[in-house]
């Protein structure tokens, strides 16, 4: 989740989206280099020698080490990267994912660093994913909360461990503009360096926009393919009527089209609008699409934008997230349910947090949701990384 870039201009918030940097290469042989780095002689935390020394024991004393607040060598960190953008270089942009009868799926929402919320989820509430367990966490891993190395490395060795089990949407705040506004590239450079930076913002961009699921469930972070023609927010606003009738959609995006469409971009919405619409749209009550104030050329979309698309596809009902919701989730609009997985957002919103089980009931996808509340942390403030804050980079 995000608001608006706040008192930036629309001009200066699109070029920030344009911006599609690639993490620097040079000759340089990244994976060389991470297996040059040394490991402090007096690390005690799990050692990393590629995706099979990842097993329970692994996971089990990593979550301790950063309960503990430990760090995992920059080495372990690099490789883990390298290794988990192996894997999500063979995955599609969507993804479809069996749930046989009798099986379920725990769909998580944002989590964004907060990690002793996390740890708790999973200790207490969802269970570490497995064959058995399997998890999608739908975006927002990182940014504002100050632990958001540690629940990405987490993630990514879930991955390691479970790679068919363990799936991936990728949010808004998985993309460089988000990520130096918001606190998880100072929280890089602060803990490790600028160069991991560059390596995570490389794993963001192949991440997938969207899953379905038995054929019936939509999951996508934020929303639904937006209007045909893309207008600018300040437009809207003066003239709403005629926008109105601008915004409109006469054909209807597929699934193909989805899985088709290239995701390894940083968002921008003249070259890229289907990446900005997964990531950073919302639902709203009225009929049609609407303005957003969130960036430019995004936006809302009623109830008849989602049904047209549901049932163009064949789909049931949609799960998203990138809003907080106070009981940790809500149906929005008819059929268009918000799932969000961090409790007390940036230690003020109050809000409880949710994650959304589907288990698969004589051949319907049936959710609910297990609510939690929000674990004491340490005292460091959501954002300590943003720039101007107490841990921020000089």
């Amino acid at each position: 989740m995000a608001g608006s870039a706040g008192s930036a201009s629309s001009g200066v918030r699109l070029r920030q989206l344009s911006r599609v940097p690639r993490m620097a290469r040079g000759g340089e042989d990244l994976r060389a280099y991470a297996q040059s780095l040394p490991v402090p002689p007096d690390y005690t935390g799990p050692p990393y020698q590629g995706p099979a020394s990842v097993n329970d024991a692994f996971i089990d004393h990593l979550l301790s080490l950063y309960k503990q607040q430990g760090k995992l060598p920059m080495k372990y960190a690099y490789l883990m990267a390298l290794d988990v953008m192996d894997i999500l270089k063979q995955e599609k942009t969507l993804q479809r994912v069996a749930v046989p009868p009798g099986t379920k799926i725990t769909v998580v929402g944002d989590l964004h660093g907060q990690y002793f919320d996390f740890v708790h989820m999973i200790q207490e509430v969802s269970g570490k994913p497995s064959p058995q367990n399997p998890i999608l966490f739908n975006g927002d891993f990182v940014d504002r909360g100050p632990w958001s190395v540690e629940v990405l490395l987490c993630l990514y060795a879930f991955k390691l461990q479970h790679p068919t089990a363990v799936h991936f949407n990728r949010g808004n705040h998985e993309s460089e503009m988000t990520n130096y506004q918001y606190g998880f590239a100072g929280e890089v450079q602060v803990k490790y360096e600028k160069k991991l930076m560059e390596l995570f913002s490389e794993t963001f961009r192949y991440l997938p926009l969207a899953h379905v699921l038995e054929n019936q469930v939509f999951v996508a972070h934020a929303g639904l393919p937006g209007p045909e023609e893309r207008l600018w927010e300040e437009w809207m606003q003066k003239a709403p009527d005629e926008a109105a009738g601008v915004l409109k959609r006469e054909k209807q995006i597929t699934l193909a089209e989805i899985e088709a469409t290239n995701r390894v971009c940083e968002p921008n919405p003249m070259e890229f609008p289907l990446v900005i619409d997964f990531l950073w749209s919302d639902p709203k009550g009225a009929n049609g699409y609407g303005p957003s104030t969130r960036v430019p050329m995004v936006y809302t979309f009623g109830p008849d934008v989602a049904q047209r698309f549901l049932a163009a596809n064949n789909l049931k009902y949609m799960l998203r997230s990138h809003e907080t919701k106070s009981a940790g989730y809500q149906e929005t609009i008819p059929n268009v349910v918000t799932v969000f997985s961090a409790p007390n957002y940036i230690d003020r919103a109050g809000n409880l947090a949710a994650v959304a089980v589907l288990t698969n009931q004589a051949g319907n996808l049936e959710k609910q949701f297990v609510q939690f509340q929000h674990q004491p942390h340490p005292d460091i403030e959501s954002g300590a990384y943003m720039k101007g804050k107490s841990l921020a980079p000089a």
